[in-house]
């Protein structure tokens, strides 16, 4: 129930942000020809269109969270079950075979559901999007919209082909992070035993091994970043300047309103942040694919476990 009313808000949404559009591109050529009452009629709508996507937004992310909130619940009760049965927790601390387990059914679980939920609805609401808004931008300008798949398409790629290796640097960085932390914790639970062996020094080494690891990983995700970082901020300046260097010959020629200007600015660039969504994502999606990787070995144990653990039992 909670995901079909998701998908009919998305659908609002679409719907509100086409409606948004036309209204915007009314009131700024009411404005141009200096005609009050269209000027009040327009503006009465885009307030009412502004309440009713308000509404819908905030009505949209209540749902998605309740329903990220069920799913992590139900996954964890699962992971929960799978790592107690048999053993399991025994089996893997003794054997090393999986580096922090008790993370990975905490942490990795909760942004599992959560990110896999948000990529999912943001997928969803991109394709809503690019249907709903190809045949108004089509009807602008055809060249306009051919521009905007091209230059989505390119710049998708070219975002792969430079952040690619953050899918592996932010697995490692979990490990890392989880290695230190869990050292942390091993202090603390043995902290008489440390204090009286006399093994302080040693733990303060293996602190400063496993934090040299961990900040020598994250210069390697802030080196790629940055490079990242160039391309995707000039491509998001080009995406305002674009829409404009095509259609204002057109307005200044007289074949136009200056509203179109507007609605097809605005078009262009919503369009192409629908068709872009590898671009302005994919840091988070690198991070989630190191969750899903560390959530499949830890699947992949409790599977592999679960007979050998029942003929141990016996």
């Amino acid at each position: 129930m909670l995901f079909a009313a998701i998908f009919a808000l998305l659908l609002a949404a679409s719907a509100l942000n086409v409606a948004n559009s036309f209204v915007n591109r009314n009131l700024m050529s009411a404005i141009e020809e200096r005609h009050i009452g269209a000027f009040i009629g327009q503006a009465q709508f885009m307030l009412a269109v502004f309440v009713g996507s308000t509404i819908v937004a905030v009505v949209a992310r209540f749902a998605e969270e309740r329903l990220g909130l069920l799913w992590r619940e139900f996954l964890t009760e699962r992971c929960v079950a799978a790592y107690m049965a048999n053993g399991t927790y025994y089996r893997l601390a003794t054997s090393g075979e999986l580096a922090n387990p008790d993370q990975r059914i905490a942490e990795d679980v909760r942004a599992f559901t959560a990110t896999t939920l948000s990529f999912a609805l943001m997928a969803t609401n991109s394709a809503f999007t690019i249907l709903s808004f190809s045949g108004v931008l089509w009807s602008i300008s055809p060249p306009l919209f051919v521009v905007s798949v091209i230059y989505a398409a390119l710049g998708s790629y070219l975002t792969i082909k430079l952040a690619r290796p953050l899918v592996t640097l932010n697995s490692d960085q979990l490990d890392r992070e989880a290695s230190f932390r869990s050292a942390l914790i091993h202090i603390r639970e043995n902290a008489e035993g440390v204090m009286l062996g006399g093994r302080g020094e040693e733990q303060v080494a293996r602190l400063k091994e496993r934090l040299g690891q961990l900040v020598e990983n994250f210069r390697r995700i802030t080196t790629v970043n940055r490079n990242v970082g160039f391309f995707s901020t000039g491509y998001n300046w080009l995406i305002q300047l674009i829409p404009i260097l095509i259609i204002a010959p057109a307005f200044m020629r007289g074949e136009i309103e200056f509203g179109v200007i507007t609605q097809s600015a605005m078009v262009f660039t919503t369009l192409v942040a629908a068709f872009s969504l590898v671009v302005t994502q994919f840091q988070s999606l690198s991070t989630y694919a190191a969750v899903v990787t560390r959530l499949g070995s830890l699947v992949d144990v409790f599977e592999s476990e679960g007979p050998a653990a029942a003929s141990g039992s016996e």
